[in-house]
């Protein structure tokens, strides 16, 4: 994967909100020396695909999570 620079404007991306179990089942694979396994505490959430589709993530990344809970 290429990196690629910052946006200059402020991004958007629709992602789900992941259930807790899965978060964590997914976080404590070890996937080598530059990721290794992390602890999801009870107060974290995860949103985004299991498989990876998209992501806005990037270690560094200054950056929020914001959603509409209860809405169509």
């Amino acid at each position: 994967a290429e990196d690629l620079p910052s946006p200059r404007r402020l991004q958007k991306l629709e992602v789900p909100i992941m259930a807790q179990s899965t978060c964590r089942h997914l976080y404590g694979i070890d996937m080598g020396r530059g990721l290794p396994p992390r602890r999801i505490q009870d107060d974290m959430i995860c949103a985004g695909y299991p498989e990876g589709l998209k992501d806005t993530c990037k270690v560094g990344a200054q950056g929020g999570l914001r959603g509409t809970w209860g809405t169509s």
